[in-house]
C-alpha cells in the first residue's frame, strides 16, 4: 500500500496486474537470454502471446518508459537489433518492492532474510528476473487459487482498494478482519486517484461474488466474508510462495547451489 502509485495517463493504456507483469516481462528478455532480448519486437510478440495486451498499447507504454527514464537504448554489434534495458530508476523500484515483499515473508521463511540481504546483488536481480519471468511465460498466474480476484486485478487500484479494507480492521482482529471496517468511498476515491463512480463499481461486483457485505447506519461499513477473506489469503500464500521458490533459485544461481530449500522444494 504504502508504495503504490498511480497514473491516470497509464490508467488509459493498461490496469495495474497488466503494468507490473509488463515490466517483468521486459526484465524477462533483458535478463533471460531469450533471443533477441528486450527489442520492441519481442516485447510485442510476448505481450500478444500472454495476453497483457495489444501492440500499438505496448509499443506506446515502451515510449512512455523511454520518456520517462525507465527504459534507455543499450548497445548491440548487431544493428539491425536495437536492444532496450532498464535503467537504474526501473530497477531501483523493482528492488524497493520486493525488499517489502521479503520483509512480509520472514515470519513464514527464515530464507527471506537472506533474499532481503540479497536484492542489491545485480547478479541476484538478474537471476530472480529470469526465474519469475520463466514461471510467468510457462502459465503460472498468482491468481490461479483465488479467481473471483481476476476481475479486480484488471481495473485500476481494484486490489489495492481490497487490501485497504483488508488493513482497515481494528487492533486485535484477525488479518484479513472478520469484523466490520469503516468504509469511506471519497477517501478510497482520492486515495488511489480514480472516481467515486469507480469505487463503488468494484464494490457492488464484490458483492456480488459475495467477497464481501456493505451495511452500517449510513452504507459506510464493509464486512469481507468468508469467501473473501479466503480468496485474500490464498492470492498471498500463492504469491510468497512464488517469490520464494524463484528466489531460492536466484541465490543457488549466486552460489553455485542447485539444491532449493527444504520449505521451497514441495512449493515449485
Amino acid at each position: 500500500m504504502a508504495i503504490y502509485r498511480t497514473n491516470r495517463l497509464l490508467n488509459l493504456l493498461l490496469s495495474d496486474r497488466a503494468r507490473a507483469l509488463f515490466t517483468h516481462v521486459a526484465l524477462y528478455l533483458h535478463f533471460g537470454g531469450r533471443d533477441p532480448g528486450l527489442t520492441v519486437g519481442a516485447m510485442k510478440d510476448l505481450c500478444v502471446e500472454l495476453g497483457l495486451c495489444s501492440r500499438g498499447r505496448c509499443e506506446a507504454l515502451l515510449a512512455l518508459m523511454r520518456a520517462g527514464g525507465l527504459l534507455m537504448a543499450a548497445p548491440n554489434p548487431d544493428r539491425r537489433k536495437r536492444l532496450l534495458a532498464p535503467t537504474e530508476k526501473l530497477l531501483a523500484l523493482h528492488r524497493v518492492r520486493w525488499a517489502r515483499q521479503f520483509e512480509a515473508m520472514r515470519c513464514l521463511f527464515p530464507e527471506a532474510a537472506d533474499y532481503l540481504a540479497a536484492v542489491n546483488d545485480p547478479a541476484f536481480v538478474s537471476a530472480f528476473a529470469t526465474a519469475l519471468g520463466r514461471r510467468f511465460v510457462a502459465g503460472l498466474r498468482v491468481l490461479d487459487n483465488a479467481p473471483d480476484l481476476e476481475p479486480f486485478a484488471e481495473r485500476n487500484a481494484g486490489v489495492v482498494i481490497l487490501f485497504s479494507l483488508t488493513l482497515a480492521g481494528r487492533e486485535g482482529d484477525t488479518f484479513p478482519p472478520a469484523e466490520p471496517v469503516q468504509l469511506s468511498i471519497n477517501a478510497l476515491a482520492k486515495t488511489f486517484s480514480v472516481s467515486r463512480k469507480h469505487v463503488l463499481s468494484l464494490l457492488r461486483d464484490a458483492e456480488d461474488k459475495s467477497l464481501l457485505v456493505r451495511g452500517g447506519a449510513a452504507n459506510n461499513e464493509v464486512t469481507l466474508s468468508p469467501r473473501g477473506r479466503e480468496a485474500l489469503e490464498k492470492m498471498l500464500a500463492t504469491m510468497f510462495l512464488y517469490l520464494a521458490r524463484c528466489a531460492d533459485e536466484a541465490l543457488g544461481a549466486c552460489t553455485g547451489s542447485a539444491e532449493p530449500s527444504l520449505q521451497t522444494a514441495t512449493a515449485g
